[in-house]
C-alpha cells in the first residue's frame, strides 16, 4: 500500500518548514541516503518571486538541502522554465530565492537547457506519449531524484502536482512543442508519465503551505493550505492532494493515465498518515475529458520562439551542428542554418556556441507578456 504523509506547516518560517519536511519524510518510513549524488527538481515555472506562490518556495528547498547535507550528500538542483525569458532557468533560480539556498549548501545549479540530450523511443523504452522523447543526460546520472513540487490548480490541465512537475525536466521551449504535438490531456499526461518511467524519482515532497488556486501563473489566488505532503509514489501524492482541493480522480486525465499505466494500483488503496482536509479551489472540469487542445492558442503557438544565427560573429566551428539532437542545424550557403520545422527548441546549441552567435528572436506575444509583467509586477 502506498503511503502519503500530511504534516501541518502554518508558514514559511525556516525552522518550522525544516521540521515539517523532516517529519513528513519520516512518517512514510523513507530513509534519505548518505554520501550520494542527489538531484532536487523544484517547480520553477518562470522567473517569478516566492511571494507569487507559483513556484516551490525556497524554504522548502532549503529544508530538503539541509536534510541531505546532514547525511553528507552532494546536491544538485535542476530546472527548466516553461516559456522563454532572457536568462532562462539560471536567472529563475535567483528570482525564486533558490540560488541563495544553493550557495548556502554548496549545491550545484543546473539549467537543463545547457545539458546534452539523450533520445528514447518506443522501441527501446516504455514510452507511449510520443514516438520519441529527449531527456537531459545528467538526469540519468544520479543516485536519487527528489521531486519538490507545488500545490496548484491549473487553468489548462486542472491540477499541477508531483506527476506534472517532472515535465520541467525537458529543456527550454521543447515543452511547448510537445503541447503542439499532443492532441489532448490524455496524450500529454502520457508524456508526463513517460518522463517518470525514465527518471524514476524516489521521493516526492509537495509545498502545500500556500497553494495556488487558478494557476499556474501569478494571476492565480493564494490559499493558505498549511501542509507539507510527502510520498514515495508521485501518483499517490497527487491523488491525495487533488481530492483535498475538490477534484474527483475520474475528472483528471493525469490520474486516470497514471492508474492505467500502473503508477498506482488503486485510488482507494492509499494509507494517509495525518489529517486530510478539504479546501475550496476553483475547479476546471470539462465534460469531454478527451477534448482536443486548441493548437492555435496564442499561449502555446505564439509564445515559443525560433533560434537565429548571427552570421557576423559565427566562426563556422560546427559545434552547434554536432550537438543538435534532431539534426536541425546544417551548414548552408557558407553559413549555419537552423531548420525551424525540425528544431525542438531545447536551446542547447545556444549554451555550447563559443561565440554566442545563436540568438532567440522573441515573438510579439513574448514581448507583450514581458511588458505586462513589468507593468503589473506579475
Amino acid at each position: 500500500m502506498d503511503k502519503v504523509s500530511i504534516v501541518d506547516c502554518s508558514c514559511y518560517e525556516e525552522e518550522l518548514v525544516y521540521r515539517s519536511v523532516k517529519d513528513a519524510v519520516e512518517k512514510i518510513g523513507f530513509e534519505l541516503p548518505s554520501d550520494k549524488r542527489v538531484l532536487i527538481k523544484p517547480n520553477i515555472m518562470s522567473q517569478n518571486r516566492p511571494e507569487q506562490h507559483t513556484i516551490t518556495h525556497f524554504q522548502v528547498v532549503d529544508a530538503i538541502c539541509r536534510l541531505l547535507r546532514e547525511k553528507g550528500n552532494e546536491i544538485i538542483i535542476g530546472e527548466s522554465i516553461a516559456f522563454y525569458q532572457k536568462g532562462l532557468a539560471m536567472k529563475a533560480f535567483e528570482t525564486s530565492g533558490i540560488g541563495e539556498v544553493a550557495r548556502k549548501y554548496r549545491a550545484k545549479l543546473v539549467g537543463f537547457e545547457d545539458i546534452e540530450l539523450v533520445r528514447f523511443t518506443r522501441d527501446d523504452s516504455d514510452i507511449v506519449g510520443l514516438d520519441e522523447i529527449f531527456i537531459p543526460k545528467i538526469l540519468l546520472d544520479f543516485d536519487m531524484v527528489i521531486n519538490a513540487c507545488k500545490l496548484k490548480s491549473h487553468s489548462a490541465m486542472r491540477f499541477s502536482g508531483a506527476i506534472k512537475n517532472m515535465f520541467g525536466c525537458l529543456p527550454g521551449g521543447y515543452k511547448q512543442k510537445i503541447h503542439l504535438w499532443t492532441h489532448n490531456e490524455f496524450e500529454l499526461s502520457d508524456v508526463f508519465i513517460d518522463i517518470h518511467k525514465i527518471i524514476k524519482s524516489e521521493l516526492s515532497i509537495m509545498d502545500a503551505i500556500v497553494g495556488l488556486d487558478g494557476g499556474p501563473t501569478a494571476m492565480g489566488k493564494k490559499v493558505n493550505t498549511k501542509m507539507i505532503i510527502a510520498s514515495e509514489n508521485p501518483a499517490a501524492l497527487d491523488v491525495v492532494a487533488a481530492t483535498m482541493i475538490g477534484y474527483k480522480t475520474g475528472e483528471l486525465p493525469i490520474l486516470l493515465q497514471a492508474s492505467k499505466r500502473g503508477m498506482i494500483k488503486s485510488f482507494e488503496d492509499i494509507e494517509i498518515i495525518g489529517h486530510k482536509r478539504d479546501f475550496h479551489f476553483k475547479r476546471l472540469v470539462k465534460k469531454d475529458l478527451d477534448k482536443p487542445f486548441d493548437s492555435d492558442s496564442i499561449f502555446v503557438k505564439h509564445t515559443y520562439v525560433d533560434l537565429e544565427v548571427d552570421s557576423r560573429i559565427c566562426s563556422l566551428c560546427g559545434k552547434c551542428k554536432d550537438s543538435c539532437p534532431v539534426k536541425a542545424v546544417s551548414k548552408k550557403n557558407g553559413g549555419v542554418h537552423i531548420d525551424a520545422t525540425r528544431c525542438i527548441n531545447c536551446y542547447h546549441c545556444m549554451s555550447i556556441c563559443p561565440e554566442n552567435a545563436i540568438e532567440i528572436n522573441p515573438t510579439p506575444m513574448n514581448r507583450l507578456i514581458w511588458v505586462i509583467r513589468k507593468v503589473t509586477g506579475l
